[in-house]
């Protein structure tokens, strides 16, 4: 009786929580460390914490080559934050279309209103394209329309190559600006066309023509007062 009493106690007491072989919290941590994702997690994490100690380093030892990577990566970060959008192209094309339309095509500048109609006609083809390029995007016309089933727009050997890219690209946005259609909307209200029988000297207006001094003498003599003197009076009556 009391050797059984004793194996009861025994088998009691390794059934008890806490006391017994079973798997702990420490127990479970060490099976991850040793499995496959653990060696991978902690591999990755030393490759992390190697690479973190060198930048540190080598950003000590060479503080300006550290300095122009930072601002590197500062400006690339600013670019890609004012990156245009595929909305602000319609809106910029469609504010362009706008300005061209309030005057009369005699006024216009040919330039201008030729480069936002062939815009405006890749559009309603449905050929306008646009790529986001993280600092800096793109827009291009595309062969056909996405809705196109003819055997051209559908033939993989038909397609246009990449050297016929640059050829495409209708215009580059950056930093918030279309470059291209702003460059050619500039003096989009004078048409040069109107001052081509003009002598050469004539066709081009430099800020001294606008601001120099005998233009400033002539501005301010209109306004003064015509004095007529005593032979100009007899000579006026008596005509």
């Amino acid at each position: 009786m009391a050797a059984l009493w004793r194996r009861f106690c025994s088998s009691a007491a390794a059934a008890a929580p806490g006391r017994g072989p079973g798997p702990t919290r420490a127990g479970l941590w060490t099976r991850f460390r040793n499995s496959k994702v653990g060696l991978w997690t902690g591999s990755l994490i030393n490759d992390y914490k190697e690479a973190c100690k060198e930048i540190v380093v080598g950003a000590k030892d060479h503080p300006g080559k550290a300095a122009f990577y930072c601002t590197l990566l500062a400006g690339s970060c600013v670019c890609g934050y004012n990156n245009p959008c595929d909305q602000s192209f319609q809106a910029t094309l469609l504010e362009s279309s706008n300005l061209l339309l309030i005057l009369s095509p005699w006024v216009r500048n040919g330039r201008s209103d030729q480069h936002v109609q062939s815009l405006v006609k890749v559009k309603n083809q449905g050929r306008l394209r646009y790529q986001n390029l993280l600092i800096f995007s793109l827009v291009y016309a595309a062969p056909y329309d996405t809705k196109t089933s003819i055997y051209d727009a559908q033939c993989e050997y038909l397609k246009p190559r990449w050297s016929d890219f640059p050829g495409r690209v209708l215009d580059i946005g950056f930093f918030g600006k279309w470059w291209i259609l702003s460059s050619k909307m500039r003096d989009w209200d004078i048409n040069d066309e109107e001052f081509a029988y003009l002598p050469a000297e004539l066709r081009t207006i430099t800020p001294q023509n606008l601001h120099s001094t005998e233009n400033e003498r002539l501005f301010e003599l209109k306004f003064q007062p015509v004095i007529l003197e005593e032979e100009h009076i007899q000579e006026g009556g008596g005509g």
